[in-house]
């Protein structure tokens, strides 16, 4: 019984805190935690996909900040590789000569604002 409680515990507290997702590059990891308290900041997610050949990351907007914010995608070293949509709206979604969510896959959600 003691044992289920504590499992219980457990569960409950690490449901109700979302952390950034474990294996992320420190770099991104760093930019995350730099700026993830900052109400102003006007990134809501980012996630990870397989682009071209690498892993690669987006810093995407948060709707409730800008209607209209770009996404960054960055490279495991947080390079930026381009940005995509912001003012020109989804039609603006070539990355390096092609369609990124045509041709990406998503892997995983890293982290996100609550």
């Amino acid at each position: 019984m003691k044992s289920a409680t504590i499992f219980l515990t457990l569960l409950l507290f690490s449901s109700c805190k979302k952390d950034i997702a474990p294996g992320t590059p420190g770099c991104i990891k760093n930019e995350i935690n730099a700026n993830k308290n900052d109400a102003s900041w006007e990134v809501g997610s980012v996630n990870e996909y397989r682009f071209q050949g690498q892993i690669v990351y987006t810093f995407e907007p948060d709707g409730t900040i800008i209607a209209d914010g770009s996404t960054t995608i960055r490279d495991a070293s947080c390079n930026i590789i381009c940005t995509i949509g912001g003012f020109g709206g989804p039609s603006v979604n070539e990355c390096n000569g092609v369609d990124f969510y045509a041709n990406a896959v998503l892997k995983r959600n890293i982290w996100k604002k609550r």
